[in-house]
């Protein structure tokens, strides 16, 4: 099974193309299944910049996806899904959210540390302010945390933190293992995300450090392409597959209302 289950879309306002765009480009090159996750909503109008907004997810998003479909129902299952961050102290506001639809899954990722948008290229010279090996240990606490929160079904491109090249002078291998071991408890999969090979980073994330341990510790996993052009839908799939391959015995996770099976690529 051909599967992408991580796209966005021009709701999040720095991604090109509407949900139908993302469908049509997934059925064109013979995708089974198409997962739309568009960012979610924050509280309090954070971070509306670079996310759709209350309005525009109750007006726009959940009823074309729901529209979509049912419209596309017999040649592509579309899957209704969101990316949802993990931010101390909005976990309530979160739950809240995702529980008022009937989301198939629900990616979970991490963006911010703080006020800070690590990964966002506006704000990449504050890299030159931090001790990268404390940035590393807060990047991976917040994902632990995420993973405890119990409120995501998958695991997005869990080591995003490396997205411009940085990386820590100390080894993280007893870190990696902790967090991963909290994952594996969590229920959740991981997702193999290719687009940090179209990043500076050039790796998909996450890299052999973590899916060796995914494989040790038998955790599922997911592909997407993390989309933000129609264009991009199950780009490097075979890479990916290659990596399932070797890391999750070429089994796949997919979603329905919430509820994991797996799949063979």
């Amino acid at each position: 099974m051909r599967v992408d289950y991580h796209t966005h879309t021009d709701l999040c306002k720095h991604a090109d193309g509407h949900l139908e765009d993302y469908i049509r480009h997934a059925v064109s090159i013979g995708l089974q299944q198409i997962g739309c996750s568009d960012h979610a909503p924050m509280p309090a109008g954070f971070d509306d910049e670079h996310r759709m907004n209350d309005e525009q997810f109750g007006q726009e998003y959940k009823p074309d996806l729901f529209a979509l479909k049912e419209r596309y129902r017999g040649t592509i299952d579309v899957k209704a899904g969101i990316e949802a961050d993990f931010y101390p102290g909005t976990e309530a506001w979160t739950n809240s959210f995702l529980t008022a639809t009937d989301f198939d899954y629900v990616i979970g990722s991490v963006h911010f540390l703080g006020e800070w948008g690590f990964d966002n290229p506006v704000f990449v010279h504050k890299y030159d302010e931090q001790d990268i090996d404390v940035v590393y240990q807060q990047y991976y606490d917040h994902i632990k945390r995420s993973a405890q929160a119990g409120l995501f079904d998958i695991l997005g491109h869990c080591d995003l933190v490396k997205k411009f090249g940085h990386r820590p002078a100390g080894d993280l291998t007893a870190v990696l293992r902790e967090v991963m071991s909290v994952v594996k408890q969590s229920g959740m999969a991981v997702e193999i995300n290719t687009s940090g090979l179209r990043k500076p980073v050039h790796e998909v994330y996450p890299g052999d450090a973590i899916l060796s341990l995914v494989k040790e510790l038998e955790i599922p996993v997911t592909i997407g392409s993390d989309a933000h052009t129609p264009a991009d839908v199950g780009r490097d799939f075979e890479t990916a597959k290659a990596l399932a391959g070797r890391y999750a015995g070429g089994r796949v996770s997919i979603y329905t209302r919430r509820e994991r099976s797996e799949v063979r690529l």
